[in-house]
């Protein structure tokens, strides 16, 4: 392990950030993703910092293999898109650069400030990006070129000890962004780690914050978790903080009210978790306008699995008339409220549901066939 010193306002030299060896982190260079690693090289060799952080950084010291990979820079957007053919820059208050490769979405970031807490929007340095991120483990850098691994706030040995502490402290980080409650429970649930109590009374004492996020932004985490293969470890513990109604207000009604649809519920989430569905897949198709039902896993089907145990037990009426299935659809949309997935999407579940009951309602009734008379030559036969 190397040590990065930096001098305090006495001048006195004071450890800045770690740096660990292969032997010491243990990731498993194999596990990186090959594109990830090339545009490593290429902002390196082109005289910039580069290194693939956050959740990617995360699985790989756990020893799982990455469904994505981010990545951040010290280059800007501009420089970072001219670097790459493939690029192209998004947002509008903090821009990021996507380097779509063979289907895939590489988000590039570039290094941070902390000048307006940790929400702004300002250029800054690679300590700084540290320290405005949420939880210790999600502010590790890995360079894959050299495989080592920094770290200025003690993420290495939280995620070791399986430990999930904040960075921003407490009476700010959930103040200035609510769904932070959400991905540490996220977090939590997926890699088992335990959550301190002055964190558990913040979580519990400020989720009523999320009633304000933007239905838009709540929809995306909310897709997140039933894509992520580990959907009933995840509506478990929002159940436990009573986070589920801030999602979806009906579903949590009914999960305190019916105890068999929770039943139900749970094993269907089971059964989603076992598909191991991509819904990143599915939304790149949607951004590139590739047919939405083209493969198996999208939103749609996720979106159904979730709505199996409502319709279950909601009585609705099933049968091949289109006014059953938009009556089915309007009750769905109402359930999911204030959740506003894609009318496509919500329509191809509901479809999915009613054609998985052996009742295909948008099916056009098959006409008899007709028999095909003879063809008539022009030729008079005896007798006419």
């Amino acid at each position: 392990m190397f040590i990065r010193y930096k001098r305090d306002k006495n001048g006195k030299p004071v450890p800045h950030a770690y740096i660990f060896s292969q032997a010491e982190h243990h990731i498993d260079i194999s596990h990186v993703d090959a594109e990830a690693v090339r545009i490593v090289e290429r902002l390196k060799s082109a005289g910039h910092q580069a290194y693939i952080v956050g959740g990617a950084v995360r699985d790989l010291a756990q020893g799982r293999t990455p469904k994505d990979f981010d990545l951040v820079t010290d280059a800007i957007p501009a420089k970072i898109r001219k670097l790459f053919r493939n690029a192209r820059i998004i947002g509008k208050r903090f821009r990021l650069v996507h380097i779509i490769q063979g289907g895939t979405i590489y988000e590039v970031s570039t290094f941070r400030s902390i000048k307006n807490g940790s929400v702004g929007n300002e250029f800054g340095t690679i300590d700084e990006d540290a320290q405005r991120r949420d939880f210790t483990f999600n502010a590790l850098y890995y360079d894959p070129t050299d495989q080592s691994l920094v770290d200025f706030v003690g993420g290495l040995k939280d995620l070791q000890a399986g430990k999930l502490k904040p960075i921003i402290p407490l009476d700010a980080i959930f103040q200035e962004d609510p769904v932070r409650i959400v991905r540490g429970l996220k977090y939590a649930a997926i890699g088992g780690f335990s959550i301190p109590l002055g964190l558990r009374r913040a979580m519990r004492k400020e989720a009523a914050l999320l009633s304000k996020v933007s239905p838009s932004r709540m929809t995306e985490e909310f897709f997140k978790i039933l894509g992520s293969g580990h959907a009933t470890e995840i509506f478990k513990i929002l159940s436990e903080f009573k986070i589920v109604e801030y999602f979806v207000p009906a579903l949590w009604e009914k999960m305190r009210s019916d105890i068999e649809f929770s039943t139900l519920f749970f094993k269907d989430m089971e059964e989603l978790d076992a598909l191991k569905v991509s819904v990143q897949d599915a939304e790149l198709e949607s951004r590139e306008g590739a047919d939405p039902y083209r493969g198996k896993h999208k939103l749609s089907q996720v979106l159904s699995f979730f709505l199996k145990a409502w319709v279950a037990r909601e009585n609705l009426r099933f049968d091949d008339s289109s006014e059953a299935f938009r009556l089915a659809l309007q009750a769905a949309r109402s359930f999911l409220q204030p959740m506003n997935p894609p009318r496509v999407e919500l329509e191809a579940a509901v479809l999915m549901i009613f054609r998985n009951s052996g009742i295909s309602p948008l099916q056009r009734p098959q006409r008899p066939r007709r028999r095909r008379q003879p063809a008539r030559t022009g030729v008079k036969t005896a007798g006419e």
